[in-house]
């Protein structure tokens, strides 16, 4: 197999607004599902990886005594420091930089990226999570689906509609054309598998939800393809399009579907520990 499919570095660039407004938050009932398989003490460390603008770290960081939070986008970075600031969030220490670089043997006592494994590093990750992480410690990856993800005919119209402006924004090269054959030959409990840690499970929380234009549009702004600086002098055209498209299917204007949230939970064997601690300065 070879290496991971490469994503340039500025892809998200010009979204942290629109993330952090239009993402949908992962629901309760998955996080205290992970809270209790995880086996949080309310005394450990978080690390949270490809962090955006804060949704793991805002959801759990509660439950924690310190949270690494690390994006290589620094925006999103700034965005959710300032974020931060204003609730009064002050036990997460918010560092820029990129996912492999950081640097803390046996400190965490969960790893956590949200929607954003396949667009890291794999191998190197997961091999460095096994550091990273005390023994006994996990690896959460957690996912939701997009809104066109589905069989429902606003999906399948949003669905047709994105496919047209990605081609015609020239943007379809944001994401890599192997990738979903490479992900489909070394799925990603593969990977962490390979990595030696230990297989938990995979549990999915399924949650209705009520979309409408704004938010639809909000979404694909705060996505890799389809963002504002992505579509340039395109975006008017984009969201008039889009609604036109939308609304021909759902002329009220509300679209609903159950949005499938999900995590990947993933342990550290015991062992003997031998940690340093954190090097970073």
């Amino acid at each position: 197999m070879s290496g991971d499919p490469e994503f340039r570095a500025d892809l998200y660039r010009g979204t942290a607004r629109f993330y952090d407004e239009f993402r949908v938050a992962y629901p309760d009932r998955l996080l205290d599902d992970l809270r209790v398989r995880a086996r949080i003490t309310g005394t450990g460390r978080l690390l949270d990886l490809a962090c955006g603008t804060g949704q793991i770290t805002f959801g759990l960081g509660s439950s924690f005594a310190e949270v690494w939070a690390v994006d290589q986008e620094p925006e999103a970075v700034a965005f959710a420091r300032t974020k931060a600031l204003t609730h009064g969030v002050d036990n997460v220490r918010w560092i820029a930089g990129r996912a492999e670089d950081i640097d803390a043997d046996g400190y965490f006592e969960l790893v956590a990226i949200g929607n954003a494994f396949h667009r890291l590093p794999r191998r190197v990750v997961a091999e460095s999570a096994m550091r990273w992480l005390a023994p006994g410690g996990h690896v959460a990856l957690l996912w939701s689906n997009s809104p066109w993800d589905g069989s429902l005919a606003w999906q399948k119209v949003m669905a047709d509609t994105l496919n047209r402006w990605t081609r015609e924004a020239a943007t379809t090269d944001r994401v890599p054309a192997n990738l979903d054959q490479h992900l489909a030959e070394e799925p990603h409990t593969k990977v962490l598998a390979a990595a030696g840690f230990t297989i938990i499970g995979e549990f999915e929380f399924e949650t209705p939800y009520e979309w409408s234009i704004e938010k639809l549009t909000g979404f694909m702004y705060s996505t890799s393809v389809l963002s504002q600086p992505a579509l340039g002098r395109n975006v008017q055209a984009f969201e008039h399009d889009l609604r036109e498209q939308l609304l021909a299917v759902e002329p009220d204007g509300v679209f609903r579907e159950p949005i499938s949230f999900s995590y990947t939970l993933a342990r550290r064997p015991r062992a003997a520990q031998n940690a340093a601690g954190p090097r970073r300065s």
